[in-house]
């Protein structure tokens, strides 16, 4: 299998990818554990989500209501499916791995401003925003707008597809996307008027455009699920 994923990461080779990631902790919940089998250069978040949908069965469900709080610095992971009837909010360095499909039927709000990882094998939620990393093995569908803040994120999936997907600062790592409405570019290129008015919201005070991630979040949380 790590020829095969190799080749998908196309940034190294078999013997490459074994000396980047290491044996799989004995406990996966341990946030320094985790970092360390699946921080670097390369998206080892991904290879590792990949992995472990091989190995375990991915036959829990796990059925949650609310505004689900994952605190900061914390991992989850579920071997199957999770679906949360509310919104889920990620606090500063949190980690969800869902092994099968994680549904939201509200807002998925996610650190604008530092460190945090979603990853499953599907995603759908109503609304979301993120600054850094969202992954899927098969697909996102986000049929509101999702909001990818940062110049800096990591986001793969083979299909992505919604209403308007903003990731106007750093296109997205997706193959394929099937949206309404995209506001991409690059960082030579961003627009963020068009990104505004994408996102409905108003024009950060001071012209401090780097508020427009916490501005939207704010606005997701305040709305009811």
């Amino acid at each position: 299998m790590r020829e095969a994923l190799a080749a998908e990461i196309g940034r190294v080779d078999a013997d490459g990818l074994d000396s980047c990631l290491g044996p799989v902790p004995e406990d996966l919940t341990d946030a320094e554990a985790f970092h360390a089998w699946l921080g670097g250069h390369l998206p080892l978040e991904w290879v590792g989500l990949r992995l472990m949908a091989e190995i375990f069965p991915a036959d829990d469900r796990v059925e949650l209501s609310g505004r689900i709080v994952v605190p900061e610095g914390q991992v989850r992971i579920v071997d199957g499916d999770v679906t949360v009837d509310g919104d889920l909010l990620l606090e500063d360095g949190a980690r969800v791995m869902v092994l099968g499909t994680l549904t939201i039927t509200g807002s998925l709000v996610a650190p604008t401003d530092s460190y945090s990882l979603v990853a499953a094998g599907r995603i759908e939620c109503r609304d979301g925003v993120t600054g850094r990393t969202i992954m899927a093995l098969q697909s996102i569908h986000c049929p509101g707008t999702f909001f990818l803040s940062s110049d800096h994120h990591d986001s793969i999936a083979p299909l992505y597809t919604g209403g308007v997907l903003v990731d106007f600062m750093w296109p997205a790592q997706f193959d394929r996307v099937e949206v309404a409405t995209r506001v991409t570019g690059g960082i030579e290129e961003i627009d963020y008027d068009a990104a505004v008015a994408a996102l409905a919201i108003p024009e950060p005070e001071d012209d401090d455009w780097d508020d427009l991630g916490s501005i939207y979040a704010a606005k997701l949380l305040a709305s009811v699920s």
